[in-house]
């Protein structure tokens, strides 16, 4: 079973929901999270970091290099960045906060199933499909061509 963990960025105005693939990692691979308005830190070639439409998560490398191996890469090898690619520290969803916002547009739609099912069923596949599309408009990290693949 995968777990998920959620964290406060560093300014403390938003939570980012992380998710662990496949049960090797846990909340001590993360040392911090920065949304846009706290993400000033200037780090972008560390490779600690993981930066995602404004939003950045600081890995701790010293713990997760311990599992190169299952990796199957060297230790230098493994950055933050490929981690989170490769889903094994990464967002919970698109976004940071997808769970939520996701949870929040679909029960808007509820009422729908109630007095109209297939204008319930016509308003999910459209909010399925326009969300995708915001998604890679916004340039979202998971929706880059080859994200679904880890690479």
């Amino acid at each position: 079973m995968c777990q998920s963990y959620k964290r406060q960025c560093e300014c403390g105005r938003h939570t980012a929901e992380i998710f662990f693939g496949n049960m090797l990692l846990d909340q001590t691979a993360v040392l911090a999270v920065y949304c846009p308005e706290c993400s000033h830190v200037d780090q972008k070639a560390d490779p600690a970091f993981v930066w995602d439409n404004g939003w950045v998560l600081e890995l701790n490398l010293a713990t997760i290099r311990t599992h190169a191996a299952t990796f199957g890469l060297p230790k230098e090898s493994v950055t933050a960045e490929w981690v989170f690619d490769a889903g094994y520290a990464t967002w919970v969803g698109i976004t940071p906060d997808d769970t939520e916002r996701r949870n929040r547009e679909r029960d808007a739609l509820q009422h729908l199933a109630k007095t109209d099912l297939r204008a319930y069923i016509k308003a999910m596949k459209n909010w399925g499909i326009e969300r995708e599309q915001r998604f890679s408009a916004e340039g979202w990290r998971k929706m880059r061509p080859g994200a679904a693949m880890g690479l």
